[in-house]
């Protein structure tokens, strides 16, 4: 993983939520381990398919929407943290410090701690 992986991973997230296009989606949640865990800023405790059915719904529900990722620092080969940053038509409207962590090159686990 690399900040490129990172950049494109959350370029399909924006891509879906801005713009509902299936593929979007589908390589986003393809780059998920299937025993993915994802711990949301307000705690919830997330498994890869309830994140797939939360995602499925939420298709172009985000107009104008960007996700930029900052400040990615390689904590082991497989742990990363960073700063994910997310914009609507250019204004920040919400900004989370982000751990996440691999096996076999997909994500296996994220931590999300929003940042006020």
């Amino acid at each position: 993983m690399n900040d490129d992986f990172l950049a494109r991973h959350h370029d399909r997230l924006a891509a879906w939520l801005r713009d509902g296009t299936t593929a979007d989606l589908d390589a986003f949640l393809d780059a998920h381990h299937e025993s993915f865990v994802l711990v949301t800023t307000d705690g919830e405790v997330l498994d890869l398919e309830t994140l797939r059915e939360a995602l499925r719904g939420a298709g172009g529900s985000s107009p104008g929407l960007s996700i930029r990722i900052e400040e990615v620092t390689g904590v082991t080969p497989d742990v990363y943290r960073f700063v994910e940053r997310h914009l609507v038509d250019g204004s920040t409207v919400g900004v989370r410090v982000v751990t996440a962590v691999l096996e076999g090159g997909s994500l296996l686990t994220v931590q999300e701690t929003a940042r006020r």
